[in-house]
This record gives C-alpha cells, sequence and structure tokens, in this order.
C-alpha cells in the first residue's frame, strides 16, 4: 500500500518572520510582490513540521483497517 495526500494545510502568513525558517530570498520576494510589482509572485510555503494522519482502509476481503501513521 502507499498513499499520497497532495494536500497541504497550514499557515502562510503575509509577512514572513524567523520561526517560519523563511530563508532571506522568500523575505524579500513577499517585499517586492507587495510594495514594487505585484506581477512577482509571492513565495510558495512549504510544510516543516508534520503531524500524524489517520487513515482508515479496506482491505480486499472486506475488512476495515485503521492506521495512524506518523
Amino acid at each position: 500500500h502507499f498513499y499520497t495526500p497532495n494536500y497541504c494545510k497550514g499557515v502562510c502568513p503575509r509577512v514572513l518572520h524567523y520561526g517560519l525558517n523563511s530563508p532571506n530570498h522568500a523575505i524579500i520576494q513577499n517585499l517586492v510582490n507587495e510594495l514594487v510589482d505585484p506581477s512577482v509572485p509571492r513565495p510558495s510555503c512549504v510544510p516543516y513540521k508534520y503531524v500524524p494522519i489517520s487513515v482508515l482502509m479496506i482491505e480486499a476481503n472486506g475488512s476495515i483497517l485503521y492506521k495512524e501513521y506518523e
């Protein structure tokens, strides 16, 4: 079995602060987008912390399996 969630939920605030592990480039890119040229894209946020995910699976024999993945 494998699972690719393609889902991420979290905060990507307008003002990027040190606690978000933002590189200087992302901070400057954000400022350029806001103050100079809106056509410059805002930085993309990626997760730096994951939480466990609970999954219910239906096995081939019809039984239901509950798993929690880190």
